[in-house]
Parts: structure tokens; C-alpha cells; sequence
């Protein structure tokens, strides 16, 4: 039997498939969140899997953006959770997302997986799942601030959430992106970001 962690990543690559594939549709961030939970579930034959969403896990640090996208964990193991967040900007009818305010976002969001995994005991591991239809998340350029650089290949860090959410050590991450070759012609079309995972370091 395949561990949690194995699972989340199984359950991750099958909905990777679809998406890029075009088998399914994104229309929200919230349907991305529900589709992958589906493909856990699935996993699970729907037993034996908890699924919390929007779990209130940030209190102590963000008093007016308080809750996790999705905590989960197996029932015969309580104790072993992991945390996910998850990110997908897309074009809608009235334009673009708000990009240089949701790469910080992207930053942020990693910066308090990690302040999880440093801080809360039950919580083993943290992962951070985006797609986007938008090219400039995955496109190098200098004409734009990239004090939150997301493009393809960029090292990034958490480091200016460091003091903010006392985090103890400085996480690096790499960005990949996966079908980022694609025109993204039509809102059907999406990049999927490779996973970011954040483990818990022992103390």
C-alpha cells in the first residue's frame, strides 16, 4: 500500500494528466482544489481518508487570512498530516489576474507551509500545487518587478517571509513548469507548476 505521501503524488500526476490533456476543466481555484481532492479520494475508494478544507491553520500568524486550502490525512494515522496549498491564476473574460500581486501570494503561500511544518508537530510535510493559463507566471522578463520571480527555472526563497512568520531557516524552491512550451491560445490550455514540497526538518 502506497504511504499518504506517495498517494498525494499519485492523486497529483493523475490530475496533471487530465488538466494538460484537456479531459477536465479548470474554471476556478476552487474546482482545481476539488478535482484534486477527488483524485485522493479516489485513491482511497473513499475510505480511510480525512479531507479538511479550508482548515483555520493560520492564526497565529495572519489574522485576516487564517485558513489552509486542504489538510489531510489518513484516519488510522491522525498524527501524520499534510498540508497543501493551492494557486491558479487564470484568464477570465474581464483580463488577467493581478500577476505582481499573486507571485507574492505564491511566496507567501510557501513561506506558511513551511512555518507549518516547523511548527506544528502533526504536520510532516507541505505541498504547493499551481497551474496557470497565463504565460507571464512561466515567461522570464526584465520589464516587470520580479522581486517574486515565478518563471520557468528560477530559484526563489522564503526569505523575506523569514522575520514575519519567524520561520528558522531560509527555504529555497525551484520553479518548473510542465507544458509551458504551449501557446495558451484558449482558457482550456494550462501549465502545471512540478510540485513543491517543503518537509518538516527534525530539531
Amino acid at each position: 500500500m502506497p504511504t499518504l505521501k506517495e498517494q498525494i503524488e499519485i492523486a497529483w500526476n493523475n490530475l496533471q494528466k487530465s488538466i494538460e490533456h484537456g479531459t477536465i476543466a479548470i474554471s476556478s481555484e476552487k474546482t482545481f482544489v476539488f478535482n484534486f481532492a477527488m483524485e485522493l479520494a479516489k485513491n482511497y475508494k473513499c475510505e480511510g481518508i480525512y479531507l479538511d478544507f479550508e482548515y483555520q491553520a493560520y492564526d497565529n500568524i495572519d489574522g485576516s487570512d487564517k485558513y489552509l486550502d486542504l489538510l489531510v490525512y489518513e484516519t488510522t494515522s491522525p498524527n501524520i498530516k499534510y498540508a497543501i496549498e493551492f494557486k491558479a491564476p487564470m484568464k477570465s473574460g474581464s483580463g488577467n489576474s493581478n500577476q505582481t500581486e499573486t507571485r507574492k501570494k505564491i511566496y507567501k503561500d510557501i513561506a506558511r507551509l513551511q512555518y507549518l511544518t516547523e511548527n506544528d508537530d502533526e504536520i510532516i510535510g507541505g505541498y504547493f500545487f499551481m497551474i496557470t493559463n497565463e504565460a507571464p507566471y512561466f515567461n522570464a522578463s526584465e520589464h516587470r518587478d520580479n522581486t517574486f520571480d515565478t518563471s520557468h527555472q528560477h530559484t526563489g526563497s522564503t526569505n523575506d517571509f523569514k522575520k514575519q512568520y519567524g520561520l528558522q531557516c531560509d527555504f529555497t524552491f525551484t520553479f518548473i513548469w510542465h507544458n509551458d512550451h504551449l501557446g495558451l491560445e484558449n482558457n482550456h490550455s494550462f501549465a502545471c507548476l512540478k510540485p513543491i514540497f517543503i518537509c518538516k526538518i527534525k530539531r
